[in-house]
């Protein structure tokens, strides 16, 4: 909730914590026993409009404000009961985004700029305290020691199958318009992992990079679907959770995602809720200084046909599989 003054309030800080743990790599979510720790950290350094102490209480105001006045009843944050941990969890969920750094009065501070990306006045002081609380958790990791379910890496091998196949006709695509490589050679099963035609015509072959990449890739997806059944990953703008998703997933593999979905590449949305992969990039038609340029958008079922059929490819081409 707003306020003339712009006064930092703790509605404002609980939602500057989570965007804060999100967007840095942090676990996604914290039980109201880390925020009350924090709020008293908080609160030792800078003033806090509204600040309640009673844990549950606390959130329940919050969400009902949320509802009631920014969220139209659709929630941007989750408050659920943990047995194991004796405490109500707050986590984030694919609703959390732009908007909701856009409602809080931070927004309006230091002369109304607005941008989180900004390093000056009490706003920034507002980030350094939360930054500095923060700098002793451990960041967010999958756990690539766990067991997944048949599903679940049947699952996760569709899409970074999906995935592999846009690296490959990205790299070549680049390789063709050097005018190294025959542009009738595009197809992964017989160019890639049949024959090889790059080592044939003495060039790099990235072959071995991509089978290790859909090895990794495919557990870690399976690993956070199985945590998530409606799981969204997405390099690009929109919900704070999906992109956190992407940077996790790769991790360590950034090179090899950024042949096809790097800066000013390809934007890659994953949503398992509807099983749906998509991949947008620019059209590379001219057009004037002034116009947007246009964007080709495909969007395919997740375990299509011709999918089911490159994992199995992928699949024989890795040893001991």
């Amino acid at each position: 909730m707003v306020n003339l003054e712009h006064r930092l309030t703790v509605d404002d800080l609980i939602v500057e914590y989570m965007i804060y743990k999100v967007n840095n790599g942090y676990e996604p979510q914290f039980s109201t026993h880390e925020f009350m720790n924090f709020l008293y950290f908080f609160t030792s350094k800078m003033p806090v409009e509204d600040a309640l102490y009673e844990n549950q209480k606390l959130f329940r105001r919050f969400f009902e404000r949320k509802a009631e006045s920014d969220w139209d009843n659709i929630s941007h944050m989750d408050m659920i009961y943990s047995e194991k941990d004796n405490d109500y969890i707050i986590k984030a969920n694919y609703k959390l985004s732009d908007y909701d750094k856009s409602v809080i009065n931070t927004y309006f501070m230091d002369n109304g700029m607005g941008k989180y990306e900004d390093f000056k006045g009490t706003v920034a002081q507002i980030r350094g305290v939360i930054k500095k609380y923060l700098s002793y958790q451990p960041k967010r990791k999958i756990d690539e020691t766990l067991d997944v379910d048949d599903i679940s890496l049947f699952i996760g091998k569709c899409i970074t199958a999906e995935v592999v196949k846009n690296i490959w006709l990205s790299h070549i695509s680049k390789q063709i318009e050097d005018h190294k490589w025959p542009e009738q050679c595009q197809d992964i099963d017989k160019y890639l992992l049949k024959m090889d035609l790059a080592k044939i015509i003495k060039l790099k072959s990235i072959k071995k990079e991509l089978l290790d990449f859909y090895s990794v890739i495919s557990k870690r997806i399976a690993i956070l679907y199985q945590q998530d059944k409606n799981l969204k990953i997405s390099n690009c703008g929109g919900s704070y959770l999906a992109r956190a998703n992407y940077k996790l997933l790769s991790d360590g593999y950034q090179k090899t995602f950024g042949i096809a979905f790097g800066k000013s590449k390809s934007s890659l949305d994953i949503d398992l809720a509807f099983e749906t992969f998509k991949e947008s990039h620019e059209i590379n038609d001219t057009y004037f200084e002034d116009e947007e340029p246009d964007f080709e958008t495909t969007i395919c079922q997740i375990g299509n046909n011709n999918i089911k059929k490159l994992v199995k490819t992928l699949d024989k081409n890795i040893p001991n599989n």
